[in-house]
């Protein structure tokens, strides 16, 4: 606990419950530790930055990458050198308004696959597609801000290379279900390359591979 910034500790704080400020304080420690082992650095000295959408990096370590996700008391950490990543983990739980909220940021192809389901098979279901999507978007650094709906990772547990395609070009991912155990669901997913549309073409489908 020692090692948590004052930014951390400021966030910590504002939980209502401590249930919720124990958990919180317990991740971000473990993040620390892990990325002390990592960088060789004291847990206590690492700096965090934001990204323009809230994604954190570590300052002065450009080519290590992570991501924290949890879920009530569960947690996942991911950690990566060289490709961006993002994780998700969300316990399984009834989900009532699984349709309603896939209506919102679902496609119409992962609505169609929810709705063909049987009715105990849904809430599984909508929380593999939940992690799959989120890990992606966390992986682009884009969170919640993106267009879910733009963004097709189906609904099954199993490994796809998925692509988002936004007004500066496509964005290329690999999404890969994570054993948490049977009581929750994960993702993983990592950057595998971008084309860029190029500023110097008036065609929209012209791109340039960046990375």
């Amino acid at each position: 606990m020692a090692c948590l910034s004052e930014t951390e500790w400021e966030r910590a704080r504002r939980f209502v419950f401590r249930r919720d400020r124990e958990r919180f304080i317990a991740a971000h420690a473990a993040l620390r530790r892990i990325l002390a082992i990592r960088t060789g650095t004291s847990a206590a000295l690492l700096d965090f930055k934001q990204g323009d959408f809230g994604k954190p990096s570590l300052a002065g370590y450009a080519g290590i990458h992570f991501n924290l996700s949890h879920s009530q008391a569960a947690a996942l950490i991911a950690v990566n050198e060289g490709a961006e990543i993002g994780v998700d983990i969300e316990l399984l739980r009834p989900m009532p308004d699984a349709e309603r909220l896939a209506a919102t940021c679902f496609t119409p192809c992962e609505i169609r696959a929810l709705q063909g389901l049987p009715d105990d098979a849904r809430e599984r279901a909508f929380l593999v597609g939940w992690t799959r999507k989120e890990a992606c978007l966390k992986a682009l650094g884009l969170g919640l801000s993106a267009n879910l709906q733009a963004l097709e990772v189906g609904l099954d547990s199993v490994e796809s290379e998925i692509e988002y395609v936004d007004a500066e070009g496509i964005n290329r991912l690999r999404v890969t279900p994570i054993d948490v155990g049977s009581g929750a669901v994960g993702a993983l997913a990592f950057e595998t390359g971008r084309l860029r549309a190029s500023p110097a073409s008036p065609k929209p489908a012209a791109f340039e591979i960046v990375q």
